[in-house]
């Protein structure tokens, strides 16, 4: 049996969940599919929630095998958004910073093995923060993976 944690930072997640693995759902809203799994709502921007959902995590499950991130509901990202903000602000820092604090907190439930995918979607030309999201986050993922051998095993 598998243990799970799927990431949902912004999308659908688009898998069938089945009785052979145990999943935790992390996610800002609640999710719009009905999962048979248990769900954690939190804040992504509030690092004490991230830090709570770890607590449970390690309550559920001793260590993790595999951890799903879902960013595949992107908004068209034309130039309007090469300004914005707010928008700018909630992608990199929200977004991106915590995940990663979010990631790096669960390295020590990570077991021997454990695989971490990606569910982004395709990115349209007019998507640059979005893609440079996506190259960010692939990089962290390919430093850790290097941070965290030989004791652990990273697929990306």
């Amino acid at each position: 049996m598998k243990k799970i944690v799927i990431i949902n930072i912004d999308g659908q997640y688009t898998e069938n969940l089945d009785n052979k693995n145990k999943y935790i759902f992390i996610s800002k809203k609640e999710p719009q599919e009905n999962l048979d799994c248990k769900w954690l709502q939190i804040n992504f921007e509030e690092p004490e929630e991230l830090m709570k959902s770890i607590q449970i995590i390690k309550m559920d499950f001793e260590k993790i095998d595999q951890i799903e991130i879902i960013y595949n509901n992107q908004k068209l990202n034309m130039l309007a958004y090469q300004y914005d903000y707010e928008f700018l602000k909630n992608l990199y820092l929200n977004q991106t910073a915590n995940l990663i604090f979010l990631i790096n907190l669960m390295v020590s439930l990570f077991n021997e093995e454990i695989s971490i995918n990606v569910n982004s979607g395709d990115f349209s030309h007019y998507q640059a923060h979005n893609k440079n999201w996506y190259n960010s986050l692939n990089l962290y993922l390919s430093s850790l993976k290097k941070d965290i051998l030989p004791n652990i095993k990273l697929t990306i």
